[in-house]
């Protein structure tokens, strides 16, 4: 039974259940992944999945219910666990559904280059990448992690108020870790890469990334509790700054689990500071034309020059507070119940460069890694208490590997303390596409 037909099926039952409304959420896709270790295939997946997600309304109220399987039968359990769940749904949120109306944006996200690569292609890259990795120095002992994989997926959204929108996309990935040994300590190397083609995957440049990071902090040292200036990473702020994005929710905020609940409008950070959720960014896998209630997505200033400038909304928050949805509504799983969230977090780029950065700050640390992101931050209050390692940086250069500190501060200061933003963005594993940062006041702790 394919999604059409099904859906009419669904919408027939739930209008002879009681339902005002219904709305199918269909999403297939899938994905293939691979790890080498010593040479040869370590791992192999190769799966792919079919989801429906159904919701039913009446008066307000929302029941749910889920399923893997296209037939009538699914079709009338699909409904009536929904209906079952409507019947003890409590609280007094109003939820509604979007009727298809508003701008959607042309979006090209799919190019299924990555279902033309053959296996072998696919092997053959996940072993070249280990071995770029282990040839960069004769310290690397070892590539505990290598692994590349693929993936592609089609979602649709149909409701009986004449939403019926339909996208798909497809995207690729890989990820190093080294470990590299000298007679005094080992250390580990990370390495990331996000691309919308095969031929944007630089393998060398991967591993070779991954096993320098290592290399270079063999030796670390220690360094002196204090209080330091600060440059993070470009992909290391982009963590930080992503770990505190649930705080722009709407819903967070309603609920009074945001520092920033009575802020919007308001100056939180310094001038240098602009932020965007750009959910049409051409790079990026996760760019969508809609978001998961089918509303259409659209570029924000989240941030603007150091200012709050809007939350973030789905339908449901958004009639709460009078406003317009902003395109925010998304579903970490497709079993999970929707949330709020940016697509694509972009920091905007300054005019320094990453020596420029060094030179500005004179004296400091320069953080290249963070542990304890989410058991040692507070989304509530903004507080954060993080291991860190890095490099300490003497005269505008940098001088020798340090490591076992740890940096506190509130996420709010830390905007507010940002004296330049450089202009080497990259994305992050956080959905943040960021600058490197220099900070002028970060706590620092060490043993």
């Amino acid at each position: 039974m394919d999604i059409k037909t099904f859906a009419d099926k669904a919408f027939e039952i739930s209008r002879k259940r009681g339902f005002e409304e219904s709305e199918i959420y269909y999403s297939s896709g899938g994905e293939f992944q691979l790890s080498s270790l010593n040479g040869e295939i370590d791992s192999y997946k190769d799966a792919s999945s079919t989801e429906v997600y159904f919701r039913g309304l009446k008066s307000g109220k929302i029941g749910a219910a889920f399923s893997e399987v296209l037939s009538e039968e699914a079709a009338e359990l699909l409904v009536d666990e929904a209906f079952q769940n409507y019947s003890v749904a409590s609280g007094e949120d109003v939820y509604v559904f979007h009727d298809g109306s508003g701008d959607y944006a042309q979006f090209d996200g799919y190019s299924g280059d990555f279902q033309k690569k053959s296996v072998k292609e696919k092997i053959d890259t996940v072993i070249a990448l280990e071995k770029s990795a282990l040839d960069y120095d004769k310290r690397i002992v070892m590539i505990p992690t290598c692994r590349t994989a693929d993936s592609w997926s089609e979602l649709v959204i149909v409701n009986t108020l004449g939403l019926n929108k339909t996208y798909k996309s497809d995207y690729g990935f890989a990820v190093v870790v080294s470990l590299a040994e000298d007679e005094k300590s080992k250390k580990t190397g990370f390495s990331f890469s996000l691309v919308r083609r095969p031929e944007e995957l630089d393998v060398e440049r991967i591993g070779h990334e991954a096993s320098r990071r290592a290399v270079e902090q063999l030796g670390a040292g220690k360094v002196k509790s204090g209080r330091y200036r600060v440059i993070f990473r470009n992909d290391v702020f982009g963590q930080l700054f992503g770990t505190f994005m649930s705080m722009y929710s709407a819903d967070n905020v309603q609920r009074g689990l945001s520092v920033l609940k009575g802020k919007e409008g308001t100056v939180i950070g310094s001038s240098r500071l602009t932020v965007y959720d750009d959910p049409l960014l051409p790079e990026s896998p996760y760019s969508k034309p809609f978001d998961d209630e089918g509303f259409p997505t659209s570029k924000k200033a989240i941030v603007e020059n150091g200012k709050l400038m809007t939350f973030l909304y789905d339908l449901r928050t958004a009639k709460k507070d009078g406003k317009k949805s902003t395109g925010n509504s998304v579903r970490g799983t497709h079993r999970a119940k929707p949330s709020i969230a940016p697509v694509n977090t972009v920091i905007e780029r300054g005019e320094k460069s990453f020596d420029g950065l060094l030179e500005t700050m004179g004296e400091g640390i320069f953080v290249t890694d963070l542990t304890g992101l989410h058991s040692g931050t507070n989304q509530v209050s903004g507080e954060f208490s993080l291991g860190a390692s890095g490099f300490y940086v003497r005269n505008g250069k940098i001088s020798n590997p340090i490591e076992q500190f740890t940096i506190s501060s509130n996420i709010l200061k830390v905007y507010n303390g940002i004296a330049e933003i450089g202009c080497d963005p990259i994305s992050s594993i956080y959905r943040v596409t960021s600058p490197s940062v220099l900070v002028d006041e970060i706590d620092v702790a060490s043993e």
